[in-house]
């Protein structure tokens, strides 16, 4: 009979509660999020060596989106806390550093690595073989893609086995807001990772970094003190504050309506169609995987149900393959092409640009009132400016891809929707109204 190794783990989470919370959760998806400081990454490895010790022949991926970020701080705290005794040569353990993976004397497997952008995350993700279990560092920097291509790969058959998806992350607006947080999807928690629970850390840290950050509050509560809610860094267009106070404001429907198309066609994106009353959002609806012909027609059916006095189709792409036929039929529509010269251009790039500064100005003066709708506060709260020659610029669709938000279709639509909103009794210069 082969003599038993008794190895000695050097962490230890009995003082810090979440940690505790975080390993003892049911859930197969968690999300272990928030402060600077709160042990997330500790946590995230450890909890891996727990999944691949309890379960002989576990097979997980443990990552980053970027492998220099994993390598500078996920790498060495799994080679911190992993003794080498669990993975000796002469018992059946390796590390293969080429091939990135960590074969345990009994038999589980660590993989890890960066997942790269979408396009390098899906050939790697479909590469890989059955998994137990994922575990994500720095998660708010993959896209939800990324992430539910991880959840196709749960189907190692094991014995007893318990699927696990792993996440840290930072606070940030997006998907894991939405569904960790905003929606609270069966079989997923959220467990807030706080410094002050943290007790290895250096004496001091959390009133030093304070009083670092004393003139930006808001660093302060979404870094320190892991504030979902505060994503208020200064490239983000829409105070998070501010657009929950417009789901909780009333305003009285009154006016005329205007509706707001934002039109995808295949792919991940969603058309979206958002009507307006006044400056009460009365009615949004969304479909996804349809051709520009079904999309003609089903807004077709909503101007007619709705009756409002013009519709603003964003014709960039394949919405003019939505609006022409519209237009054709004597639908009161507007082509809107947001990548167009704005009329002010010493203070805009682009239309985009000044559409969305003018809907932030609403959100500023409180003078809008928008749904609960979680897609919608999710996206506005992710938008992010920059200045371009002193010209304000809203980050493209295809930019917020890359660092892990879906194409803001809820808030493209919303935009479209409020356009010229202050001359809602005026002539829009579009054709006569017709319904039949």
């Amino acid at each position: 009979m082969a003599k038993k190794t008794i190895v000695k783990l050097t962490y230890d989470p009995r003082g810090n509660r979440q940690q505790m919370l975080a390993h003892a959760a049911l859930e197969q998806y968690l999300l272990y999020g928030g402060a600077w400081g709160g042990g997330k990454t500790a946590w995230l490895i450890n909890e891996c060596i727990r999944l691949s010790l309890k379960f002989p022949g576990n097979r997980g991926f443990l990552g980053c989106r970027d492998f220099t970020d994993f390598r500078d701080n996920a790498m060495l705290q799994l080679i911190k806390f992993l003794p080498n005794e669990l993975y000796l040569k002469e018992r059946g353990g390796v590390h293969h550093q080429t091939d990135h993976y960590i074969r345990l004397n009994n038999g589980s497997t660590i993989m890890y690595g960066g997942l790269g952008n979408d396009i390098e995350a899906v050939k790697a993700i479909s590469n890989m073989p059955e998994l137990g279990w994922f575990a994500i560092d720095q998660a708010e920097q993959i896209t939800e893609n990324q992430f539910l291509l991880l959840c196709g790969r749960l189907r190692l058959n094991i014995p007893g086995i318990k699927y696990r998806g792993l996440l840290t992350a930072n606070p940030e607006p997006g998907w894991l807001r939405d569904r960790f947080i905003e929606n609270k999807l069966d079989d997923h928690i959220f467990i807030p990772a706080l410094a002050k629970d943290n007790p290895y850390l250096p004496g001091g840290y959390v009133e030093g970094l304070k009083k670092q950050y004393s003139n930006n509050p808001d660093m302060v509560k979404r870094m320190l003190e892991g504030d979902w809610d505060v994503t208020t860094g200064t490239n983000y267009l829409f105070l998070y504050s501010q657009i929950r106070e417009a789901v909780n404001r009333n305003l009285e429907t009154s006016g005329n309506k205007v509706a707001g198309v934002d039109v995808s066609r295949y792919g991940d994106d969603e058309t979206v169609w958002t009507l307006r009353q006044g400056d009460k959002v009365i009615d949004i609806e969304s479909w996804i995987h349809q051709d520009t012909q079904y999309s003609a027609g089903r807004i077709g059916r909503l101007i007619r149900q709705h009756k409002p006095i013009v519709t603003n189709i964003d014709v960039i792409g394949v919405g003019a393959g939505v609006f022409d036929p519209l237009k054709t039929e004597g639908y009161s529509v507007k082509e809107i092409n947001v990548g167009e010269a704005p009329l002010d251009k010493e203070l805009y790039v682009n239309k985009r640009a000044e559409y969305f500064s003018q809907l932030q100005t609403k959100f500023e003066e409180g003078t809008i009132d928008i749904p609960d709708h979680a897609k919608l506060t999710s996206q506005l709260s992710s938008i992010r400016y920059e200045y371009k020659n002193t010209k304000l610029q809203i980050e493209s669709k295809e930019s917020a891809r890359r660092h892990g938000l879906k194409s803001p279709d809820f808030a493209d639509s919303l935009m479209l929707a409020f356009i010229n909103s202050d001359m809602d009794d005026g002539n829009f210069g579009v054709i006569p109204v017709t319904y039949w």
